[in-house]
């Protein structure tokens, strides 16, 4: 029995980090450890990762821009670029009003149809009008909802406090 102990203790040691791997409530969100000092995102628009090492700040916020509420996280690292997620609401889509909700959600699906046919998910791909909204050394991911930024921002301020990789996937 003596030996079955540190077989038990070694065990549990071993699963530890595989039962710190988290599915969220939302189930598009999969957060979990990842390699050693590295934070990792995977999108529908691309992937992404960083040396924790080189993360000089990270900040969530949101503000508005012409007929919508942007919602957005950003990581400024020690190179060149700064990395932006965000997600896009229509003013007035979260208000309750049965005329706005009815507008928004037809104008999205005719958005969708329309993307539908040339391969593009308009809830998730980045929409820039050259030359206005050019971000030069600026990457940038678009995501569905404010949840899933959330979701970014908890996974990536862990992982820069704990100095511990992780990896996020949002599907």
């Amino acid at each position: 029995m003596k030996f079955f102990l540190p077989i038990i203790a070694i065990t549990a040691a071993v699963m530890a980090p595989i039962s710190a791997s988290a599915q969220n409530k939302n189930d598009n969100v999969t957060d979990q450890n990842s390699a050693p000092k590295f934070w990792e995102a995977k999108l529908p628009g691309g992937s992404y990762m960083v040396s924790l090492a080189r993360i000089s700040s990270i900040s969530m916020s949101t503000y508005h821009v012409k007929g919508a509420v942007v919602h957005e996280v950003d990581i400024e690292t020690m190179g060149a670029a700064l990395t932006r997620f965000y997600a896009i609401e229509a003013l007035g889509e979260s208000n309750g009003s049965n005329v706005a909700s009815n507008l928004i959600s037809r104008a999205k699906d005719i958005g969708k149809e329309a993307g539908e046919k040339v391969g593009v998910d308009p809830d998730t791909t980045v929409h820039k009008e050259y030359p206005i909204t050019t971000h030069a050394k600026t990457i940038e991911f678009r995501v569905i909802d404010k949840d899933d930024l959330s979701e970014i921002y908890k996974s990536v301020s862990k992982a820069w406090k704990e100095n511990r990789g992780r990896r996020i996937t949002i599907k």
